[in-house]
């Protein structure tokens, strides 16, 4: 791909520098670099002191917004009242001040509906809501499914088209369809799919995130308006300067950040996430890399490349600053 040709963004970039002058309401963007948070676990419960710390880091770090509860964040092994612990306690150390996203899993609609209701009373900036996993329904069941989820809350909708996991992808057709209705504002773009992301791009009215963190950069340089990325856990202000120069259309800058990443970024998808994120988080002593069955720890072998390619991206990094 042409660098410069590639520069097709239409959005500005706007650093926040103060998170404590960032005003929640129905008019706050959707884009920049997002954070979807791991859950801290620490001998099977939630580490919500450790939650507390990454979260804090996050807000210095100034990223643009969070996702709490996610894939990321072993949303299938929370229960409820779990959820409701790590979302305030989020909100906690963000004084709501900065947009969070609260991650919807289900498959039974009339229940997914009652979970959001009660969740839409914290008063987030919106849900993340995949198709429902297993069962594969249509598109005219998947439509009806996101727009019986709108019509009973009254935050925003983020669709997040993951077919690798949800074992059905949401159609464009559809994507347009949902996008007249102004609850859903914006998709997080998940299925490695690069014409798929740039289609989305082009031919929806929805803000696009760039759920593969493989293909952020391309992204980025065609107009999507940010992206959802466990990878931006690790060297947050690398990503967060990835950002801004592919908004200024800075395409070789940018490039030349992304190469700084992408050995690392490769090796955190390597084995499932959030597995090998959690074990360079707790290399940095951040939180005990634990997970939940079925999730298990990185294999010794990963383990060491991560940490490897984590100690060399750092020192190229601050060399390249």
């Amino acid at each position: 791909m042409d660098g410069d040709s590639a520069c097709l963004v239409s959005h500005g970039y706007e650093k926040v520098k103060d998170v404590h002058s960032v005003v929640i309401n129905d008019k706050t963007p959707l884009e920049g670099i997002w954070v979807p948070l791991v859950t801290p676990f620490k001998h099977g419960e939630l580490d919500l002191d450790a939650l507390k710390t990454l979260t804090q880091r996050m807000v210095n770090y100034g990223v643009h917004g969070l996702v709490v509860c996610s894939t990321t964040g072993e949303m299938g092994s929370l229960r409820l009242d779990e959820q409701l612990q790590i979302i305030r306690t989020v909100q906690q150390v963000t004084h709501k001040k900065m947009p969070i996203l609260i991650g919807l899993l289900g498959t039974d609609t009339r229940a997914l509906v009652h979970q959001a209701q009660l969740l839409d009373s914290l008063n987030p900036f919106g849900f993340l809501i995949a198709p429902p996993s297993f069962i594969r329904p249509s598109q005219e069941g998947l439509f009806a499914h996101f727009s019986a989820l709108a019509d009973a809350i009254s935050s925003s909708i983020v669709l997040y088209n993951i077919p690798a996991r949800a074992g059905v992808p949401i159609h464009l057709e559809t994507v347009q369809r949902l996008a007249n209705n102004p609850t859903f504002i914006g998709i997080k773009e998940s299925s490695g799919n690069s014409e798929t992301l740039y289609r989305t791009i082009k031919e929806t009215n929805l803000r696009v995130m760039c759920g593969d963190d493989s293909l952020i950069l391309d992204g980025l340089l065609h107009g999507a308006a940010g992206a959802i990325s466990a990878s931006a856990h690790i060297h947050t202000e690398s990503f967060l300067r990835l950002y801004e120069l592919a908004k200024q259309q800075k395409c070789r800058e940018a490039s030349q950040q992304f190469a700084h990443l992408e050995t690392l970024i490769h090796l955190l998808f390597k084995e499932p996430n959030p597995a090998p994120v959690k074990t360079l988080l707790g290399h940095q002593g951040l939180i005990y890399p634990e997970l939940r069955l079925p999730m298990t720890d990185v294999t010794p072998a990963l383990k060491k490349e991560l940490i490897q390619a984590f100690s060399l991206s750092e020192t190229v990094l601050i060399q390249a600053a």
